[in-house]
């Protein structure tokens, strides 16, 4: 053989020792990149869970009907005569409505009580939300996931303008804003977006604004102006409240909790908010990783130098299968350790400390696995993942890591084009099974 024939046989066959090497390389990268951990379990959505906490909640019992507000002079509105204006001779007397219950409609009709002229109350009127709740009726167990971001640390921070773009990602819960004025980012200071299952309907908001005692209730007047509606105030469980004309089809009733703090539910859920303002403030803060609070501040509250926090009650609630493992909730937490630099803290609380210290094994061998893959390696994450410890103190299991700033906007540009990739869903009206499982996995 010449070396012609030589050289064209060797070209050959390192072509084809390449070409294999290249495919095996492509099979074997592939597999790792989405291989997954063999849970037992699936995530779920339920699509019949309300607005709670894990444990049953004691709630408001033996409480006033709902009462009108007196309303205050105010000055008339554009198209609106004087005399419209004026309070009717029974301003201030309790108005003759039905107990309130745990069932409401999604229309948004009005009545004739709704076209009377009511204007906004005294703000001498408007007392704080009560601190304690006391009664014999109970709030079956519910479940939630809490998103509660520190907007005034949020503004302070490098990564203020990436959050403020995760943030105006999610379209669903901005809908409820649309109309009011209120700009989440530079008008509040403390912010809860929370669902027991991404419906939009069972959506639930509260935060705490950094404007004067009136800017709450200027914001339902705009918003209310806005849709060519009345308002009317009354007070449930204590709370002066009105009717939330938001721009979508539930009907949602804004809560004035103090003259900073504020919520917007559904009007079934606000005497669940309530009760786990109550439930937040009684438990042990410190163990919970929280700054202790009490009333309003209770329902905001967060650890000691977080930006963000996400809580899930009721984890179990979002699984299909073996529950072996899965805690009875869950919270992850964020907070600025440097400049470029944030610790991430999960905190699972498990019904006995046994429980705990088997789940704290089994959750390692799941770390373990995917710190060996090539995508998290690739991504930046496989060394974070092998340096967690997952450490077991009586029924806790407390995990703590450190990203940097190109881990963090990794993360929220994920999340941020997951979110605009789909909006919360609406559950039809005549659907009553659980909603079909999310992919295998966490």
């Amino acid at each position: 053989m010449h070396a012609g024939q030589r050289l064209e046989a060797f070209s050959a066959t390192f072509g084809i020792v390449a070409s294999i090497a290249l495919h095996l390389w492509a099979f074997f990268y592939v597999a790792s990149a989405t291989a997954s951990f063999d849970f037992e379990f699936e995530l779920t959505l339920p699509a019949e869970v309300e607005f709670g906490l894990t444990e049953e909640m004691a709630m408001a019992g033996g409480l006033p009907q709902p009462t009108r507000l007196a309303p205050a002079p105010s000055a008339p509105t554009p198209g609106h005569r004087a005399e419209e204006d004026a309070p009717g001779p029974d301003a201030g007397v309790p108005e003759q409505t039905s107990p309130d219950t745990d069932t409401d409609t999604d229309t948004d009709t009005d009545t004739e009580a709704e076209a009377e002229a009511d204007t906004e109350p005294d703000p001498a009127a408007l007392p704080v939300a009560p601190p304690t709740l006391a009664g014999p009726s109970r709030i079956p167990p519910g479940a939630q996931l809490a998103l509660r971001v520190d907007m005034k640390r949020i503004r302070e921070s490098p990564l203020g303008p990436d959050v403020t773009s995760f943030l105006h990602g999610v379209p669903d819960w901005q809908l409820l804003l649309d109309g009011s004025g209120i700009d989440p980012v530079s008008d509040l200071d403390r912010l809860l977006i929370a669902t027991p299952n991404l419906e939009r309907s069972k959506l639930v908001l509260a935060g705490r604004h950094r404007r004067d005692a009136r800017f709450a209730r200027q914001s339902v007047e705009r918003l209310a102006r806005s849709r060519g509606k009345r308002i009317r105030w009354e007070r449930r469980f204590g709370v002066p409240t009105a009717q939330w004309h938001n721009r979508d089809e539930t009907r949602r009733t804004i809560a004035l909790l103090s003259p900073s703090h504020f919520s917007i539910t559904r009007r079934q859920d606000l005497v669940r908010v309530l009760a786990i303002t109550k439930a937040r403030e009684l438990r042990d803060a410190e163990k919970e990783g929280l700054v202790a609070a009490r009333g309003p501040d209770a329902l905001l509250s967060m650890g000691p130098d977080e930006a963000i926090s996400l809580e899930v009650e009721g984890v179990h609630r979002f699984v299909l299968g073996s529950t072996k493992h899965i805690p009875v909730r869950l919270r992850v937490a964020v907070r600025e350790t440097g400049p470029n630099e944030a610790t991430v803290t999960a905190l699972a609380t498990y019904a006995s400390s046994e429980d705990a210290t088997k789940a704290a094994q089994y959750w390692k061998k799941v770390a373990t696995f995917y710190s060996q893959q090539l995508f998290m390696t690739l991504a930046g994450f496989g060394k974070t993942i092998r340096k967690m410890e997952l450490t077991p103190e009586e029924e806790r299991v407390e995990v703590s890591f450190k990203l940097n700033a190109d881990q963090i906007r990794f993360l929220l540009s994920y999340a941020e084009g997951r979110l605009k990739g789909g909006a919360m869903r609406e559950r039809p009206k005549d659907r009553e099974d659980r909603t079909a499982p999310t992919k295998k996995g966490p």
